[in-house]
Order: structure tokens, then C-alpha cells, then sequence
């Protein structure tokens, strides 16, 4: 099983998280960008302000989600202020439903001659087989393509999230820190392949979706 090799970015992108690129910088075509986060977290949001970023561009955008789900992850898109629904007319948004991990992978493999950006919502299970994982990634490598998936650190197959965190460019961590009816949350760079300086930044849940504050101290 060998690793996989990432391939030459013809251009590099901002991932579009505010503050986030401003530290970090851009991300490589034909890479993972992992999202991990813990229940009251509420990361599955971030895929949301990256695809507006890319939305706003006039870029294409494929959005994998459990099956059942679209009108749920259509009011999140209008909730932050995506007209999605046009953007589904006019051919420049997708969802694709899915029963299992197994189908998600399925799915990327398809869609990545076709779609620029690929986000996958994992966040209720994660168990695909490592074999697939490896292979769709390198696949991934040889495009252009920028492939975000979000995850919730417990709710999955342990081999399955640390091989996705082992092959990914960037980790990105959202945690959550409660002290009595008080609630911080925490967004951090774990791991990224290039080197990069630290940081973290709180952020908070609103009505409009995500704010992300000051940075804080590493």
C-alpha cells in the first residue's frame, strides 16, 4: 500500500475560512483539507463558509451528504447567505446523497474530472475501508481538485479518520470547551505538511451561522 504522492499544483487556492488563510496561506490543487471536530462543535458549518468563498468566485461545487438530507443542508446554505438553490439551476452546485461511506468514496472518485471543490459532510459516521481511502486519494493527487471533508473525531472507524488525518495536507481542529453554562470554541491547525506557524482562533454559533473571533495564543 504505498502513499500517496501529491501532485504539482498547477495554482494554489485559499481555502476560504477568514483569518484561517490569513495565517496559513494557500492550499494545494489535488490535496485533503480535514476538518475535525467534537459533537458540539458544529463543524459540518465550515464547509458552508468555504463553499461561499468558492460560490462567490463562480466556481463549481460538489457537496456529498447522507442520503435524505438535502433540504436540511439547503436552509444551512440560505441560512449563510448562499443562494443555492440558483446556483443548483444554473449547474454550479450539487448534491449528491449517499447511503454509506463506501458510497461517499464512490462519489469523489466520479466527480473529480468534473467539480473543482468537493465537500464531503462525514460527520454522523465515517467507516470506509482504508484500501478505498488510499485509493480515491490518489486519484485526488493526480487533479486539480481540492477535496474538504468534515468529521467528528468519535463517530467512526478509528483506522478510517487517523488514515484520512495521516494523508491529508491540513488537519484543521474545531473543539469545544465548556465551564459551567459558559462555552468556548476553538479552532487550530493540527497538522499541515508544509510548515506553517501555529495558531488558533475562537469562534462562536449564530443565527447567520459562524463568527469567527480573536485569535489566541498557542
Amino acid at each position: 500500500m504505498g502513499a500517496v504522492k501529491m501532485a504539482a499544483a498547477i495554482r494554489s487556492i485559499r481555502l476560504g475560512i477568514p483569518v484561517f488563510d490569513v495565517r496559513v496561506g494557500n492550499v494545494t490543487l489535488g490535496s485533503l483539507e480535514l476538518l475535525v471536530g467534537d459533537p458540539d462543535s458544529h463543524v459540518h458549518l465550515f464547509l458552508y463558509i468555504i463553499a461561499k468563498s468558492w460560490s462567490e468566485r463562480g466556481e463549481r461545487i460538489a457537496f456529498v451528504i447522507d442520503k435524505g438530507n438535502a433540504e436540511y443542508h439547503r436552509q444551512i446554505a440560505e441560512s449563510m447567505g448562499i443562494a443555492v438553490r440558483s446556483l443548483e439551476e444554473g449547474n454550479l452546485w450539487k448534491y449528491e446523497e449517499v447511503d454509506n461511506s463506501a458510497d461517499a468514496f464512490a462519489k469523489i472518485a466520479e466527480m473529480i474530472t468534473a467539480y473543482p471543490l468537493i465537500l464531503v459532510d462525514s460527520t454522523a459516521w465515517l467507516d470506509a475501508e482504508v484500501e478505498l481511502i488510499y485509493r480515491t486519494l490518489n486519484m485526488l493527487s493526480a487533479s486539480n481538485v481540492i477535496l474538504v471533508m468534515a468529521v467528528i473525531k468519535d463517530r467512526g472507524i478509528p483506522a478510517s479518520i487517523a488514515t484520512l488525518e495521516a494523508l491529508a495536507e491540513l488537519v484543521i481542529r474545531f473543539e469545544t470547551y465548556w465551564a459551567g453554562l459558559r462555552v468556548e470554541r476553538i479552532i487550530k491547525l493540527s497538522k499541515s505538511r508544509t510548515p506553517r506557524n501555529p495558531f488558533a482562533a475562537y469562534y462562536s454559533i449564530t443565527k447567520d451561522g459562524i463568527n469567527i473571533e480573536e485569535l489566541k495564543r498557542l
